[in-house]
């Protein structure tokens, strides 16, 4: 029987990496409620009732600082500063202001594969069609929306294989197998989920075929992991293009943080977020400490038990509106432990390694670099960041090209751009004066210069209309110089 859910060894092996990212992306109750996965217990041989309830405190004071969202989010935040350049054929406004039919526009579905892209280096777009009749569709049919294209977003995670073929000069995918959940029961209140194989291949002609494979037991879907169980084929069909013909191609695009092939970059927010799992680690042992001995301890001697007992009366009353008669010879005296300087140290080294894998929200830099340090760490910092915005960008015009083949619509003219000009990267106020000045002196062009401030967010005009403005202010200010304005 086929095995629809079998795993390509290369997502097995980066699955761990996956989930990892995936939880410390989700926060401290996924990262808490993953218990020893993260956090082991310190006896892990004592299971008895008193280890195991320090256990329950060790972990519910442990501190999960969520380094790896708030980086992923200022990343994001960056390319959506400016907004992204779109240029599709009107057919395809609809998808534009819809992306996946369920109201979610293109540009908010760009940012959520941004962050996919970014965190996992791997993500995947399918262009999907609704079934049209084999005379093709009407141009009323698209105005009315009874019929149109849809883009589908997917996890690393969903995608469990691939397969590439050659035709002819060039190698194109001709199997894509999807994990996804569908509603198996619904009573009018409660939705149960369950899972489902989706498989996207070309058949022995080389036509395009979508299958659904699903368990007879509406095997349950639980979140996060791969569905389990005995699927069969229980549908078929078979998207066209406008012509009604049947297509050639798979259309779905990978998404990499390196390029767009099939195979999965390694993902680049691993190293991130096995730190943040080290430093959770870390501040369950310091929080542990502070708990444990951090507490001032009293401590009393040369006092018998008959002294205790007659002049203490069994209390020792400690503070200013308290007093400890003591004998002679007598000491009363507060322990404290001297600070764990070790693990405190250790997590200030661990946030130090975060911040320099592009953790800038951690805390505020307090060492003074020169202008070419900073310009270097920007630089460093801004590359995966711009390159990944690149294969994203690139992505979206392949999807919205697959978009037009079905409308029957001018695919050539279609353009989809993430900003890649990014804060870190703007010109200083010392670097706009000497690039205005160098115009000044000829040695590069206006539009050169009007570029630069262009970049640094200065300048918004239109060259040639900027011209004209600047022209007019500069006849006005001479005029109003010469006591012939108002």
């Amino acid at each position: 029987m086929p095995n629809v859910s079998f795993i390509r060894p290369e997502l097995s092996r980066l699955l761990p990496q996956y989930y990892l990212i995936r939880d410390c992306l989700s926060g401290e109750p996924t990262v808490k409620a993953a218990r020893t996965t993260y956090l082991p217990m310190p006896s892990p041989d004592d299971q008895s009732a008193g280890n195991l309830s320090r256990y329950e405190q060790y972990l519910k004071r442990a501190v999960f600082y969520n380094v790896c969202r708030r980086t992923l989010a200022g990343l994001v935040g960056q390319v959506f500063a400016t907004a992204p350049v779109i240029t599709v054929p009107s057919a395809l406004y609809a998808v534009v202001d819809d992306a996946d039919g369920a109201g979610v526009s293109i540009i908010q579905q760009a940012k959520k594969a941004l962050g996919i892209t970014l965190a996992y280096s791997r993500a995947g777009l399918l262009s999907d069609y609704p079934s049209a009749p084999d005379s093709g569709i009407t141009v009323a049919d698209l105005e009315q929306g009874r019929i149109r294209p849809t883009i589908t977003l997917y996890s690393p995670m969903s995608i469990v294989n691939w397969r590439l073929t050659r035709r002819g000069a060039e190698t194109i995918l001709s199997l894509v197998v999807i994990a996804e959940s569908y509603s198996a029961a619904d009573d009018g209140f409660e939705i149960k989920q369950a899972g489902q194989y989706k498989v996207l291949k070309l058949d022995d002609d080389g036509e395009y075929v979508i299958e659904v494979w699903t368990d007879p037991q509406h095997a349950a879907w639980v979140e996060g992991r791969l569905p389990k169980g005995n699927f069969i084929k229980t549908q078929e069909y078979y998207p066209r293009d406008s012509n009604g013909v049947r297509l050639r191609e798979i259309p779905f695009c990978f998404i990499g943080s390196e390029n767009n092939d099939s195979n999965p970059d390694n993902p680049v927010f691993y190293d991130l977020a096995s730190i943040n799992i080290s430093h959770y680690r870390n501040s369950a042992d310091y929080e542990e400490s502070c708990f444990v001995v951090g507490q001032p301890t009293p401590v009393i001697t040369g006092v018998t038990e008959e002294w205790v007992s007659n002049v203490l009366k069994g209390t020792i009353a400690f503070g200013s509106r308290g007093g400890i008669p003591l004998p002679v010879g007598g000491d009363a005296q507060l322990l404290q432990a001297a600070p764990n300087a070790m693990i405190k140290e250790a997590m200030d080294t661990k946030e130090r390694q975060m911040v320099a894998l592009g953790a800038k929200l951690v805390e505020q830099k307090q060492v003074q670099r020169t202008a070419t340090e900073a310009s270097l760490d920007a630089t460093s910092e801004s590359s995966e960041l711009a390159n990944t915005a690149n294969n994203v960008s690139a992505a979206y015009v392949r999807a919205l090209e697959w978009c037009a083949i079905f409308t029957g619509a001018d695919s050539s003219g279609i353009v989809f751009s993430l900003n890649t000009d990014f804060d870190i990267g703007l010109a200083t106020p010392e670097d706009r004066a000497q690039t205005i000045k160098e115009w000044q002196t000829g040695a590069i062009t206006f539009g050169e210069m009007r570029a630069v401030l262009r970049n640094s967010g200065i300048a918004t005009e239109d060259d040639e209309a900027a011209k004209d403005t600047i022209a007019e202010d500069i006849s006005f200010s001479k005029n109003t110089n010469n006591g012939d304005g108002n």
